[in-house]
């Protein structure tokens, strides 16, 4: 997989149907993209090292994370008994579907995992409270890392608009979003003490091992 494609999975999180609408680049998260689309790439199951059973589980989840976010997509506007919207109720299905493909790592794979996406999702990373707290991060670099997020929600209401309105296609919709996301991180970067940058590049581990 080319970092291209890798720095695209957050967007394919946000639109992982193909057609819902878009509030968030970036969530305020320890796993703000999809961990069983992430972790289902060729490259990142061979660095884990993951087995047969792990990968077809994986494979089900994933499944099971295009079936249910596709259904959600096609009445996004529909009225549901927990009062959430709909894109409440697609970000909670990502959660749970995260949790699930999680919980199929063994320790040193989880520890791994979590160094692999520091080092495919860089620097908007810095939304995540745990790498905030890993890098010790004052009052004042977390309000900036959390203004620079809030101005990417302007970003992709406007973003939104023009594609609800036919000014701007879907597939270029997804490609400004993965442009904005790799600007947002070089601003989230420029926040960081040279320590702090040190301190990233260890939570990132060795280089990922090509598949």
């Amino acid at each position: 997989m080319t970092t291209g494609k890798l720095l695209a999975i957050l967007a394919i999180a946000l639109t992982v149907a193909g057609t819902s609408r878009l509030h968030a680049t970036t969530r305020a998260t320890d796993y703000p993209g999809s961990v069983t689309i992430l972790m289902d790439s060729a490259s990142v199951r061979s660095d884990l090292g993951l087995n047969p059973a792990q990968r077809a589980k994986l494979s089900i989840l994933r499944g099971d994370l295009k079936s249910k976010s596709t259904a959600l997509a096609k009445n996004p506007e529909s009225q549901h008994s927990s009062g959430l919207t709909s894109d409440q109720r697609l970000f909670a299905l990502i959660d749970r579907n995260n949790a699930k493909a999680l919980a199929l790592l063994k320790p040193d794979q989880f520890a791994r995992f979590h160094q692999i996406q520091n080092q495919i999702l860089g620097y908007s990373m810095l939304v995540s409270p745990k790498v905030q707290k890993q890098l010790a991060l004052t009052r004042s670099q977390t309000a900036q890392v959390e203004a620079i997020r809030i101005r990417g929600l302007e970003f992709v209401a406007q973003a939104n608009r023009s594609f609800e309105d036919g000014t701007l296609q879907h597939p270029r919709r997804v490609e400004l979003l993965r442009n904005y996301r790799i600007e947002q991180a070089d601003q989230m970067r420029k926040i960081l003490t040279p320590a702090q940058l040190k301190a990233f590049a260890i939570l990132c581990g060795q280089p990922l091992k090509k598949s």
